[in-house]
């Protein structure tokens, strides 16, 4: 490794699994010595402030989607050092994550309906209902219970799997794509034990396609199919349906692993909101921004551009870290503490520009609607051992979180 690649990793190195575990102090050397910086290991640029976080998010003319976010960018891997991979869709499928101007609207018109504020509070008493039942499960527990295994995972893929027409006996291979998409962003392993699993639910999905039956009313599998009127084809209706199993599922799942993680560790912070469920939403806010779920993403440059007095050349892959600029200390007054009062909190955690978050309204039904009934239903939440994280550059929260919940 050249003396440049040893100072870089110095400062941030992606591959050290004590990153992924805490990645918050690398930021801070970040946003302090080199906001801008070129990891030549991975041959990426890291951004690491809100304002430049910001610059790149609402240009995506010169920050690519397409181009950052592509199967393969110039035969690299994003970190070959430590085997990081990331593929989303295949080859001429394109997914609305990787796609910009003009198309990008083409796919998000697609589904921009089912997630508008109307539609989201209709799915209130539903989602309410959900989470409620999925506590009592947690609650009926004598012992240690996975919180990720009853409450954090089920409620936003029965939400999704609702939205989508997914019948209830096909949750666990909904389950299934979802964690083969997610591998994709791991730091660990290739992957190939996945081929194959969770298939029923695209022949489920292919079915419906074929038969092009939509259901009265129409859901949001009937929306997407709808999107080939457009130019979508039936591959990328089929790919967009597994994308969302990452949009919908696994980054809600882990905002919710890693608020509860937050509270556990702040029982004074509990009690408050037990005492006043009205700040709960606040709660869930802060939660967004203090330890988000998708910690960055990446962009590719179509021209050469500066930031940050940094020369950036065109064709390069840009890593955009939200985590950092959610801890930017020139935006957020005491940033590394959780405040219920914050306002105003304008974190980066659901992106920006064109490609700000569809479901962020979602995600914050469902989150309220956990944590309100798991506050209001409990006298203490405790850790019952240590927890797994993800391991992951990108997504962060926890596969597996014991617990030992006191019921009211």
């Amino acid at each position: 490794m050249s003396g440049t690649a040893v100072r870089a990793a110095a400062l941030f190195d992606p591959a050290d699994p004590a990153v992924a575990d805490d990645p918050y102090p690398s930021y801070a050397r970040l946003r302090r010595k080199a906001p801008v910086l070129h990891l030549p290991a991975a041959d990426v640029w890291a951004v690491s402030r809100h304002a430049d976080v910001a610059v790149v998010l609402r240009d995506p003319a010169t920050f690519s989607s397409k181009v950052g976010m592509s199967p393969d960018f110039g035969g690299r891997k994003v970190i070959p050092d430590a085997g990081v991979r990331y593929r989303i869709g295949a080859p001429d499928v394109r997914v609305l994550i990787a796609t910009d101007p003009p198309e990008h609207q083409v796919f998000r018109r697609a589904v921009a309906r089912a997630f508008s504020p109307s539609a989201v509070a209709a799915l209130a008493p539903r989602v309410t209902r959900i989470a409620r039942d999925r506590v009592r499960r947690l609650l009926a527990y004598d012992g240690p219970v996975d919180f990720f295994a009853e409450v954090a995972e089920p409620v936003p893929a029965l939400v999704l799997a609702e939205m989508l027409g997914v019948p209830a006996e096909m949750q666990h291979e909904f389950r299934q794509w979802s964690a083969v998409i997610t591998a994709d962003l791991s730091q660990a392993g290739s992957g190939a034990d996945g081929i194959g699993r969770g298939m029923d639910m695209f022949r489920f999905f292919g079915r419906r396609l074929r038969h092009g039956t939509p259901h009265d009313p129409p859901d949001l599998f009937d929306a997407i199919a709808a999107g080939r009127r457009a130019g979508i084809t039936d591959q990328e209706v089929l790919a967009f349906c597994a994308f969302l199993l990452v949009a919908g599922i696994e980054t809600t799942t882990s905002l919710a692993t890693n608020l509860l993680h937050t509270l556990i560790g702040q029982p004074e912070l509990a009690d408050r909101l037990r005492r006043h469920p009205e700040l709960v939403p606040a709660a869930v806010e802060e939660g967004i921004r203090y330890d988000t779920s998708v910690q960055a993403l990446w962009r590719g440059t179509t021209r050469e551009v500066t930031l940050r007095g940094q020369r950036i050349p065109a064709g390069a892959r840009v890593l955009v870290l939200f985590g950092s600029a959610n801890r930017d200390e020139t935006v957020f007054t005491d940033p590394d503490t959780f405040r219920l009062d914050r306002h105003p909190n304008d974190h980066l955690s659901f992106g920006g520009g064109v490609h700000y978050c569809l479901g962020a309204r979602l995600a914050r039904l469902e989150l309220t609607a956990v944590f309100t009934e798991l506050l209001a239903a409990t006298r203490a939440i405790e850790a019952a051992g240590p927890g797994r994280r993800t391991g992951s550059l990108v997504l962060r929260g926890f596969t597996h979180q014991p617990v030992r919940v006191v019921p009211r």
